[in-house]
């Protein structure tokens, strides 16, 4: 086995820098070197048993054993992506239909394989990183993240020094989770007059992270106001939406107000806590919390689409 070092190293010069765009639709772009000329044979799924007839079982397999027929000492696969790229957007699309526990295993078993060689598995946490941490990524979703970076951290083969930037985001992704409590901060308003999350009162609360003048955060704002079930929401108080700036130019915010609905709570955060104490990951800008009346996490960065289906589910 070839010792896996600088692998990080790798994967920021393959990643770049990331954008505080928010999310395209276009699938993720793989950064690789010029293809070899010949072409590694195709990527082969695994078939579950004859015996196995229940659905969840069969995805379960198909979770743990999709790597099974990968030849993973094969580096031309490195400079395939219309073959390993879309593989692994096939593996990850599995992951809906089985546990988590599924989930951590068949992440296991890969990057388990992927060790046999520094490029492969390096190339396999760049892939992890684009489709699963970018936020560019049609695909983000940090709790899939999750089990890959765990791997990262855990393991032996890799020097502390590189295990640096997978830490933070480990720490980032299990910030504000699905079903945790939403991280406490105090606002500001244009008037002086301070509130904190915790102090608003209502069944459902939108929590949205701008910046001023921001494109996408306009256009997010828009499908917001046209979404019949956050409309609804509004109307009847079940909803409130607290819009809050996180940066420090004060003067942007005061003269992008009007971007902000009446209706909703436009605010900025006065101390910066949100930023120096990282409350939040806010590598995205727009990004959208939507939380319940304790103020934990329903759904985290996620669309306006999701937000307005889970409103229409729950009257």
């Amino acid at each position: 086995m070839r010792r896996i070092g600088l692998y990080l190293l790798l994967i920021v010069s393959l990643i770049g820098c990331t954008s505080q765009e928010k999310k395209k639709t276009e699938a993720p772009e793989v950064v690789t070197t010029p293809a070899p000329a010949t072409k590694p044979k195709d990527f082969e799924r695994p078939t579950p048993p004859l015996m196995i007839n229940d659905p969840q079982e069969k995805a379960g397999y198909i979770v743990v054993h999709f790597w099974d027929k990968f030849d993973f000492r094969d580096t031309m696969y490195c400079h395939a992506p219309e073959i390993t790229g879309q593989a692994f957007a096939q593996f990850l699309g599995t992951f809906q239909y089985v546990p988590e526990s599924k989930i951590h295993e068949g992440v296991r078993r890969l990057m388990d394989a992927a060790t046999v060689d520094s490029v492969m598995f390096a190339y396999f946490c760049t892939l992890a990183e684009r489709y699963l941490y970018n936020p560019n990524s049609p695909m983000r979703n940090d709790e899939y993240y999750i089990p890959f970076v765990e791997y990262i951290v855990a393991s032996p083969l890799i020097p502390e020094i590189e295990k640096v930037r997978p830490r933070h985001h480990l720490s980032l992704v299990h910030k504000n989770r699905p079903g945790a409590k939403a991280n406490n901060f105090t606002y500001t308003l244009a008037s002086g007059r301070t509130g904190s999350l915790y102090d608003i009162s209502a069944p459902y609360t939108l929590l949205m992270f701008i910046n001023p003048g921001c494109t996408e955060c306009r256009n997010t704002t828009d499908m917001l106001i046209k979404s019949s079930a956050v409309k609804a929401a509004e109307s009847s108080g079940r909803l409130k939406v607290l819009a809050v700036y996180p940066d420090e130019d004060l003067e942007a915010w005061k003269k992008h107000a009007n971007d902000i609905p009446p209706t909703w709570i436009n605010s900025y955060d006065k101390p910066l806590s949100l930023t120096k104490q990282q409350l939040y990951d806010l590598k995205a800008i727009p990004t959208l919390y939507l939380l319940d009346k304790d103020k934990k996490v329903i759904l985290k960065d996620t669309s306006v689409g999701d937000i307005h289906e889970y409103l229409e589910r729950n009257p």
